[in-house]
């Protein structure tokens, strides 16, 4: 399973900002590990919003826990679960491998 994170300032983003610089190393670390595939805010920089990699959801809170704005209060964050079939052209785009990729998630999940 893939996440879509959507992180939310807790405090005035001014405040926030303090910790830019240790936030984006962080990111710039996730990124070269492979565990975050794909980050950035929306446009009037409320929302951050990152994707992870496929990992079992436990490990999702375990990565943020280490996220200097997280681990200082500063922002939280909401997980959405997604079974991506479809990244840059790979995946299924029939019915019957779709099926198959379903049937081989729900075989791992349980």
């Amino acid at each position: 399973m893939f996440y879509l994170t959507f992180h939310k300032w807790t405090v005035d983003r001014s405040e926030g900002m303090k910790l830019l610089d240790t936030h984006l190393a962080w990111m710039r670390d996730q990124q070269r590990t492979g565990t975050i595939i794909a980050a950035g805010p929306t446009p009037d920089r409320e929302l951050g919003i990152i994707l992870l990699r496929h990992m079992p959801r436990e490990e999702v809170d375990a990565v943020f826990s280490t996220d200097p704005f997280v681990k200082a209060g500063f922002r939280e964050y909401d997980v959405l679960a997604w079974d991506a079939h479809h990244v840059l052209g790979i995946g299924g785009f029939d019915t019957k491998t779709v099926m198959a990729m379903v049937e081989a998630d729900e075989l791992t999940d349980g």
